[in-house]
């Protein structure tokens, strides 16, 4: 196990925010804290691309001396995935062979993040072109999981989860278009929300998302607490959560369900849920998601569909086209220029990959019909809770061969549903159900139709209590 375990009775942000307007402490010393842990851990765990101490202390001292504390975020260290531009700074995807891209001003996420006081400390590792579970490339290297270093982070925004995990940011914001933002969450012991695609303003981030996965693609942030989500999550938003309405709510248990739990911790801490809101008065509510193994298999085609051709074009040269085969030859020979992940996701292209624009739009149309179907089905009264994930964080290697293997692979049916059909999505850790073995928590996640957010985090609370 790690050193780096982040302490769970470490204040959240909430509270680090009543500490602030009290005078307890100040947006300087919390800087300086948590600049301190992320550097102190980054040999061990190389969660951060880039660290702004000078910037991050100089605007905490001015927070210091004349900030309004009354902003939402005030004095609250920060990070923030590779993939979001930062003024005067490069988005490099992580990769070598990518023409870094200059952003002249901050991603919108980034700019609301700053005028609600928050202060970026450091930017956060992803996997070549932010594509795997596995937060490693060739620029920066592996970002290593905080509560033991043999195991993997997650991917994409893994280092957002090893950042947060590790204590050295108070919170982080990622992106999530096959589970980017709860894999992490869920590894690294932390709190992982993806709203809805529509939720929250993408402009500025890397890539542009503009294919039939569009709608699958999520930005939000990962956290101490469930309260803390919430609570950035209605700083980033275009519109907030409404505040928590009284009466009934329907716990949708799905049927005939494609899911695999392969440590008895996650069918444990999925139970305990379940019961918790049946305690406190949730209907339960059964309902037929059987067609959800045809639609995981359909996954790999619209996400190829949309980005294949743009990953051979990042990676070419003016010289010379980019091949996966040659790229595969200098991987067996020791010579790699891509990460072996990402190169995983292109070598499956020829067999995955839609060969017509009719397949494309059949397939399409199948995930719209679903996604109308789930959202009436699931209404703005009704919440489900589910494993995040079907296994705990793998060792180092594991992930992408598991993740990218052909067929239905139900540890993973349940985090990918939350994208394809566009609905938000916590994940929880149940740091009372730790592993035996391992000494690693489970996640459970609780999930709705949009238009649903309150009824989720007042859910997502009472999961939480009960699993920690």
């Amino acid at each position: 196990m790690s050193q780096f375990k982040r302490n769970l009775a470490e204040p959240d942000a909430v509270h680090l925010l009543d500490d602030l307007r009290r005078g307890a402490t100040t947006a300087t010393q919390l800087a300086e804290t948590h600049l301190g842990r992320i550097e102190q851990a980054h040999a061990s765990i190389n969660a951060a691309t880039h660290v702004f101490r000078q910037q991050a202390l100089e605007q905490a001292r001015q927070l210091d001396l004349h900030g309004d504390k009354s902003l939402p975020l005030f004095g609250l260290p920060c990070s923030v995935k590779e993939t979001f531009g930062l003024a005067g700074h490069e988005v490099t995807a992580g990769s070598k062979r990518m023409q870094p891209e200059p952003h002249a001003q901050d991603a919108e996420i980034v700019r609301r993040l700053k005028a609600a006081g928050a202060i970026v400390i450091a930017r956060s590792n992803i996997p070549e072109l932010a594509m795997t579970a596995e937060s490693t490339n060739l620029r920066y290297g592996r970002t290593n999981n905080p509560l033991d270093l043999r195991r993997v982070a997650g991917g994409s925004s893994g280092g957002e989860g090893a950042l947060v995990g590790s204590g050295g940011s108070v919170f982080g914001v990622g992106s999530d278009i096959l589970g980017s933002i709860r894999i992490p969450a869920a590894f690294c012991g932390v709190v992982g929300f993806k709203p809805h695609s529509a939720a929250v303003n993408q402009r500025g981030t890397w890539p542009v998302v503009t294919g039939a996965t569009k709608s699958w693609l999520g930005l939000g942030p990962l956290t101490r607490s469930v309260r803390d989500a919430e609570l950035v999550y209605n700083v980033i938003a275009d519109a907030p959560v409404p505040p928590s309405q009284s009466g009934s709510a329907r716990l949708v248990v799905p049927r005939g369900f494609a899911l695999t739990m392969q440590n008895p911790c996650i069918s444990d801490a999925l139970a305990t849920a379940t019961a918790t809101l049946a305690q406190h008065g949730y209907q339960r509510d059964e309902l037929d998601f059987s067609d959800i193994g045809k639609l995981y298999l359909q996954i790999p085609k619209l996400i190829l569909d949309d980005f294949y051709n743009s990953w051979i074009r990042l990676l070419s040269s003016p010289a010379q086209r980019f091949s996966p085969w040659r790229e595969l030859l200098a991987q067996l020979t020791g010579k790699p220029t891509i990460d072996s992940g990402l190169l995983r996701w292109m070598l499956i292209a020829p067999v995955m990959k839609p060969r017509s624009a009719a397949k494309v739009d059949a397939i399409t149309a199948q995930f719209s019909r679903a996604r109308e179907h789930y959202h009436a089905l699931l209404g703005t009264d009704a919440v489900m809770v589910l494993p995040t994930l079907g296994l705990l964080a793998p060792e180092h290697g594991q992930m992408n061969r598991l993740s990218l293997k052909p067929g239905i692979n139900g540890r993973f049916t349940s985090h990918t549903m939350g994208n394809y059909l566009d609905l938000p999505s916590i994940a929880i850790p149940a740091w009372k159900f730790r592993d035996a073995a391992s000494g690693l928590p489970p996640s459970i996640s609780v999930m709705c139709a949009p238009g649903a957010e309150a009824k989720l985090f007042a859910a997502a609370r009472l999961v939480e209590a009960a699993l920690n």
